[in-house]
Parts: structure tokens; sequence; C-alpha cells
């Protein structure tokens, strides 16, 4: 009933705006070439903590993906691994409560849950940005402990160009990156394109073995290749019609376990394509964004010495349209509905699965006080073949007291549906599947305040997040004592978080000398309940103390950046743990112009002090290597 009320209501917003607009026809506007690719409903993200890497680190990770480029900023990321699967864990949360959203469009997997980070080069996106806490109204399922968002600029914005490079290092790695665009006034193109083979073959210690031998790292080659189109049209002027397609293709095998005594010979295919058209329109009172999106992924498996194979496939169709209206100056309300339509297969399942999800949701953000004060609300629905889950709320409040003195708050409820992997898994001698899961839900709250002030030469940026998270219903996968001991999911645990955030940012220039410097602290208090022996323990791979800064020092045509990650012990289950990490990196590069190109040369150094760690158990990472980059950059002045 409260589906049906609210889209009701969405409706009848619709056309009292879509009414307004055309009175008002002859008094169009151009349209806002920012966020063009994103959604509305995105920037009524209020009162949150946010991590973003900037451009010029950014550039620091090119040949490299995302799995190194979190990693270093200081997120909990876990690595199977080199080039192997990487995850992302917020606030205590597992790899499917971290959402990943790629213009607007949520890239978790229908089938697991996850989203494997190493497969996804940084030189494909723009930028890259870590929301920490969830919000199931924005973002949807599986947006339960944090969010990762990669966007793209606008096209018509960007001035022409084009930019590549070589990567050389250890572990017999070679990598190509090239991205170009071209446009003109009304329609531009961007291609970006990402290529890495290596062998992985890096030296580590081995603590599994008598004496802890050093060792290389066996059946880890990988080769990954990526591919990005951009395309944005201006319609008239009023419309931008932005379409965006990517395809991965991933080629790795299994890194052999460290306690194994024989070489593994597993191997993994992944496929990945992505295809999404967005159309913005905006009028004097209305903004009309239509986005429409295809995911697919394919995935095969086989390990011979096992004679394991296994073959799976995903696809999703998405559906979006939004709404945008100002009602007087100082309040803006985003009203939605969304169809998403996923389909599974996998020589594992009793059948091929398929789930119908209609969402509805409608968002507010109030400006008071001359904008000082900022107050943001909004509600969310979701019929899921045909039936229907509770809604799910937010709110977020931004106060600045003075110019440089914020505080900040939200309250948000969350869910994420049982993957189609627990539903749909069959029954073995081993493992079953349950139709009869129900959604998790859980909640958070975020108190925090931010300090901002000017220096002489520069500015500092002080943040400090006292935050809450709890979880309920955690689907777990567990023997069933009733079901022949055979290993089957079910709404068995609860999980709590609580802890505290601090960052601190300098930015500071003198003349040709330029300093950036960041240093970030997460606490975790992380706990999980009513699962039996392990009751009231930590959650595994949750350290208790993490730490992540960077120092970036440029002068004239040099640059060089020192990154560092610090995680404390984290539990492996109730009776072990992994030792804590020290781990630094760094990168001096040399910028110089090239007959009209600027070209940039740089030579880096992974795990500075050769600090023996693993981040998921059982699986090696490599000590001190090498690498050197090289790239050329052609730039216009102009955008056309």
């Amino acid at each position: 009933m409260c589906f049906r009320v609210g889209i009701t209501l969405l409706f009848l917003v619709w056309g009292i705006a879509i009414a307004n607009a055309q009175m008002c026809l002859d008094d169009t506007i151009r349209v806002e070439e920012v966020t063009v690719y994103s959604t509305y409903r995105q920037l009524h993200t209020i009162g949150t903590n946010t991590i973003r890497i900037d451009s010029l680190r950014f550039k620091n990770f090119d040949g490299q993906s995302l799995t190194e480029a979190l990693h270093s900023s200081g997120v909990n990321v876990r690595s199977y691994g080199v080039g192997g699967l990487g995850t992302i864990a917020v606030r205590g949360g597992g790899s499917s409560h971290t959402a990943v959203v790629w213009n607007g469009i949520n890239l978790q997997s229908p089938m697991n849950g996850g989203v494997n980070l190493s497969q996804l080069p940084v030189t494909l996106f723009s930028s890259v940005s870590v929301q920490l806490g969830g919000n199931g109204t924005i973002y949807g399922s599986g947006a339960v402990s944090g969010i990762v968002l990669l966007e793209s600029k606008s096209l018509l914005q960007q001035p022409n160009g084009f930019r590549a490079g070589l990567l050389c290092g250890d572990g017999n790695t070679h990598g190509i990156a090239f991205n170009g665009k071209f446009g003109r006034k009304k329609m531009a193109v961007s291609l970006r394109y990402s290529g890495t083979w290596a062998d992985n073959n890096f030296e580590f210690i081995n603590t599994y073995k008598y004496g802890s031998p050093r060792e290389r790292i066996t059946n880890a080659e990988s080769k990954l290749n990526a591919l990005m189109t951009d395309v944005s049209a201006r319609v008239g002027q009023r419309a931008i019609w932005n379409f965006s397609g990517w395809l991965t293709h991933n080629d790795k095998n299994v890194q052999t376990l460290m306690s194994s005594s024989q070489p593994s010979q597993a191997n993994q295919i992944d496929d990945s394509y992505a295809f999404s058209s967005n159309l913005v329109s905006e009028l004097n009172s209305i903004s009309i964004r239509f986005k429409n999106a295809y995911v697919k992924t394919k995935n095969r498996y086989e390990d011979i010495a096992s004679n394991v194979y296994s073959n799976n496939r995903s696809d999703q169709l998405i559906n979006e349209l939004e709404l945008k209206t100002n009602i007087f100056t100082k309040s803006e309300i985003v009203s939605g509905i969304g169809f998403t339509l996923d389909m599974a297969s996998s020589d594992s399942y009793i059948k091929n699965a398929r789930r119908n999800r209609i969402s509805a949701y409608l968002s507010m953000v109030n400006h008071f006080i001359d904008k000082r004060l900022t107050l943001a609300t909004s509600v969310r629905n979701e019929l899921v073949d045909g039936d229907f889950i509770p809604i799910v709320a937010s709110g977020g409040l931004e106060f600045s007291t003075f110019s440089w003195l914020k505080f900040k708050t939200s309250a948000a409820t969350s869910y994420r549906l049982p993957t189609l992997n627990d539903l749909y898994w069959a029954t073995t001698t081993f493992a079953s599947g349950n139709p009869d899961l129900k959604p998790e839900y859980g909640w958070n709250v975020d108190f925090g305040t931010e300090l901002k002030s000017n220096l002489p030469f520069g500015s500092i940026l002080l943040s400090v997040t006292y935050f809450i998270t709890e979880l309920n219903d955690w689907i777990v996968w567990l023997p069933d004592v009733n079901d022949n001991g055979r290993w089957k999911p079910n709404n068995f645990n609860r999980g709590k978080s609580k802890g505290f955030e601090g960052f601190i940012k300098l930015n500071m220039k003198q003349g040709e000398f330029r300093v950036i410097s960041d240093l970030n602290y997460t606490c975790t208090n992380s706990k999980i309940f009513d699962s039996g022996d392990y009751d009231g323990n930590p959650m595994i791979y949750i350290p208790r103390h993490r730490v992540g800064g960077s120092l970036l020092l440029t002068y004239k045509g040099f640059s060089a950046i020192y990154t560092h990650s610090f995680a404390s012990e984290r539990y492996t289950d109730e009776q072990n743990k992994l030792p804590y990490y020290s781990i630094g990196d760094a990168v001096l590069t040399y910028c110089f112009p090239v007959v009209g190109c600027k070209a940039t040369a740089s030579i880096g150094i992974n795990n500075v002090w050769n600090e023996q760690y693993q981040l998921m158990r059982n699986y090696a990472m490599p000590l001190r290597n090498y690498f050197v980059r090289f790239n050329i950059e052609i730039q216009s002045n102009s955008t056309k």
C-alpha cells in the first residue's frame, strides 16, 4: 500500500512540475554540465564522511587497479594475493555491504554481492571517492556500510587531448595505457584503454614453512585488458545525452597458497561488459534524467588438479527516471522510479535465476539561515518479485557556525537483498541454497565536525567523526545440523560496529614549491553476535586500528610522493590472527617538455620497508619491488 501511495505522490509531483515547465519553454536555460553522469539524489548525501583521492595522487596509479589505489589511501581492502580478487570492507561490514557505484549504477554482482576491484584499472575513471557509512535510500540494496563512487567528468567541459603511458616493473610486469578526448561544441568522444601483463613471481617470506624461507610466488600470472568509451552530445539548448560503455577481460591464474606443497593449477577468466545511456534535460523549474544500463559478467573457473570446473554468468538491466524541481527558493526535491532485472545462470544453480525489482524514492534538501544550515531527508520503497520490503529512510544535517567550522550528522537505514547464490545454489553433498532467506537490514548514525582554515601559504582541513553501525539478519553460510551438515545460508548473525575517524589535510604553496599532506586514522570496534561459539568476538579481517597517510612534494618539474598504510592485528577466525603490517610506497616523477608535448618519467618502489605481510590468510604479498613508468601528454587549451 505504501508503495502505491509513493508512486502516486511521485507522479503527482512530476505532473505539477512538468505543467509548470510547459509554461516556461520559451525561457529555458542550458544544461548544467556537472554530474551529468551520476544521479540527482547522489547530491542529497548530506552529513556524511568521504575520502577522496585527489587528481595529483590519482595519476600515480596509472597502470594499477583500484585495489592498490584504495589500499594506499587507508581504506580496508582485502586482496587474495597479487592481482587476485580484491574487495573493500568499510566500518566492519563485509565485501557485499559496500556498494561500488559507477556513474550512478551499482555494480555489485547479483550472484555474490561483491565487486572485484582488481579488474578495474584506475585509468578508466576520472575520480574515485569512498563514502563512509551506508545509505539505502540513495543507492539501494548493498549500500550498508559504505559506497565507492567511480565518476566520469563531463566531456563537453574537458579540453581535447591525448595521454599515453608505458609501465615496466618487477615480477615481469608490463603495461600500456592511453586515453584521448576529441570534440566540438555540441559533441565529444573519449576513449580509455589499460592493459597489464605480469608473471607476478615476486619474492616473499613463507612463514608457513619451517625456517621461514624466502620463496617466489607461483601460478599468479595475469593478463588484464580494459576499454572504456564515453560519448556526450548536446541536444538543443536544454539537454545532453551521454553514452558510456566498457569491457574488461581478466585471465588470471590463482596463485599457490603459502601452506601448499604443490603448485596451484587453477585458472579463472572474468569478462565484464557495461553500457549506459543517460539523457539529461533541464528547464527553468524542472530537471529530468532518464538512465538505462546493461551490465553483463561471465566467469569461468577451472582447477585441473582438483577436477573442478565452473561457468557462471549474470545480466542486469537497469532503468531509472528521475525528476528534480525546486520549491520556493530554499528547497529542492528529487523523486524517481526504477526497474532492475537481475538474471544469472551457473553450473551450481538449480535453475536459471531471475529477479524483478521496482523501486520508488523521494528526497528533499532544505537550506536555512542564508544556506549555513542544510537539511536532507529521503525515503525509499522497493518491490521485489511482487513482495514489498520495509521502507528505508535517511536524514542528514550540516551547519556552518562559522566560515571555518562545520558540524554535521547523518542517520540512515539500509538493506541488502539475498544474493542469487544464496537463493538458487543447488543441493549437493556439501552445500545447499536457501530460498526462504530474508533481506539484511541495518542502520548507521554519524556525528562529526569539520574545521577548515586558510594559512599564509595554503590551507588546512581537519575532520573528526564518530559512528555507530548495526546490521541485523546477517546472511552467513554455516553447516546445517538438520540437513546432514550441508553448508547453507541463513539469517543468523547480528553485527555492530562503532568507532571514530579522523582526517587531516595540509595544502601549502610557496612560489614553485608545493606540499600536500594528508593523514587519516580509523578506530573500529566491530563485533558479531548470535553466532554460536564465535558470539561477541571481533569481526574477521577488520583491524581495530588503521592509519593511512601521504606526503606529496612538487618543485618545478619534479614531484615525489610517499604513501603509508598501517593496520593492526586482524582475526581470521575465533582462534587465529594475522599480525599487524606497516608498509610504504614511494614514487619520484620528473615532468619535461618534448616537441610541444608534456612528458613524465617516474620510478617507484612498492613496499619500501620490505615488510612481510598478508591481507588475506595464506595469500603471499610481495616484498620490496620496483617499477618505472613513462607518460606523454598532448593537450589543447580549448574544449572544441
